[in-house]
């Protein structure tokens, strides 16, 4: 994002033809101060300046010929789609005449050559929700030479979008009616059994992911954010309990878990709500894409009614598949919650430091509030359920006073 001074933004809006840039516009928008409350449309505003500024570097879509033809249209309007936090970006791309619309994922990396080589998972791990009656975006046609999939186009609101709206217009039940039709998608996800053409069954929250993330947390959010080298006593205590957390969570691994489910991952399609971004699919504990969900950094939701959207989680959960019992779920989900947040933490620091994708420490205190002791404390790991978060809180309200 262009700054100019603190209390305006620059919202860039690129036209594009035949694969360049084509015409370049800079809106100016008058911000509130940086320590007041962004509404949805500032909130989403300054998500996409921020997304379309990190992304100035990464390749253009296909050839505008190329889609046309592939597509079978005579011409095509491609414009470009605010992105999320990974390396990927999208087009929409319409039929001028028809109206018609679809959209263009724009691959990098192993997306790419997995893609070149007729094996990308997300495409097959969309059939595979498709058939259970999730709704997945399908694909459309497939450009491996340039790297790209066409898929279907199920609008730009995202679930965040609608609760916020909801939440701005104090419809706190309304809102909360968007994470209730979600559980159906979840109770879907625990049924999925079978493999069809990918291989979610060969990706799993083993032991050993597990014991990486909580390493990626400390990485890039105690030492890279809070500047906090553990003592020798810390770094055994760390590295002892986050072995024994990520081997009890490991033993809970044999469901299909999404492995993103928030509320920016789940669009609205009408009446009903779709899922994107599974590609990474695997399998995970019962209660992992329920944590995720409920205790979602994006909404600002009362503690309280997080518990309460767990609890009602947790009984959809288990109509889905009467074989798990509650009491299970109830007693796994506070220490999947904890390994989750980290986590999540250790990937806000990540994206704001090290990839520079934006300010996603403004979801730090968010996610704290997800994780008071009082139900997050465990005496199996009492140092990363007890006295590393109280820390870690002191730490970051240090850092924020300074600043």
């Amino acid at each position: 994002m262009k700054t100019r001074d603190r209390n305006q933004a620059d919202r860039v809006v690129y036209t594009f033809l035949g694969g360049q840039v084509h015409e370049l516009k800079t809106i100016s928008r008058s911000l509130p101060d940086d320590k007041g409350l962004l509404d949805p449309f500032d909130a989403q505003l300054l998500g996409a300046t921020h997304a379309m500024s990190h992304r100035s570097n990464t390749l253009p879509h296909p050839p505008q010929q190329s889609i046309a033809q592939k597509l079978g249209w005579p011409h095509v309007e491609i414009n470009w789609l605010a992105g999320d936090g990974s390396d990927r970006c999208y087009f929409r791309l319409k039929n001028p005449q028809s109206q018609q619309t679809y959209v263009l994922m724009q691959l990098s990396g192993d997306d790419a050559k997995q893609l070149k080589g007729d094996d990308y998972e997300w495409i097959k791990v969309g059939k595979l929700l498709h058939t259970y009656g999730i709704y997945a975006p399908q694909t459309i046609a497939t450009l491996p030479d340039f790297a790209a999939i066409i898929i279907e186009d199920y609008g730009d609101t995202m679930m965040e979008t609608a609760v916020l709206n909801q939440l701005k217009s104090n419809s706190i039940s309304e809102a909360l009616t968007f994470y209730r039709k979600s559980f159906d998608i979840l109770g879907r996800f625990l049924q999925i059994e079978e493999v069809g053409e990918s291989r979610w069954k060969q990706r799993s929250f083993d032991e050993a992911r597990f014991n990486w993330e909580l390493h990626f947390f400390k990485e890039h959010f105690l030492e890279n954010v809070l500047d906090w080298t553990f003592t020798s006593e810390e770094q055994k205590d760390f590295s002892n309990e986050s072995i024994a957390l990520a081997k009890a969570l490991a033993n809970q691994s044999k469901y299909f878990v999404h492995r993103d489910f928030h509320s920016r991952n789940v669009m609205v399609k009408g009446n009903d709500l779709a899922v994107i971004d599974f590609q990474d699919a695997r399998l995970g504990p019962p209660t992992y894409d329920l944590v995720s969900l409920c205790f979602d950094s994006y909404i600002p939701i009362e503690f309280d009614q997080r518990l309460q959207l767990v609890n009602e989680g947790i009984r959809a959960l288990c109509q889905a598949r009467p074989d798990i019992g509650s009491a299970d779920l109830e007693a796994e989900w506070p220490s999947m919650l904890l390994q989750r947040q980290l986590k999540a933490i250790g990937s806000f620091g990540y994206l704001t430091v090290k990839k520079n994708r934006g300010n996603y420490l403004k979801y730090i205190n968010p996610a704290f509030d997800t994780l008071p002791s009082s139900k997050i404390f465990n005496e199996n790991w009492p140092f990363l359920s007890g006295r590393l978060l109280d820390e870690m809180k002191s730490r970051w309200i240090a850092r924020e006073s300074a600043q």
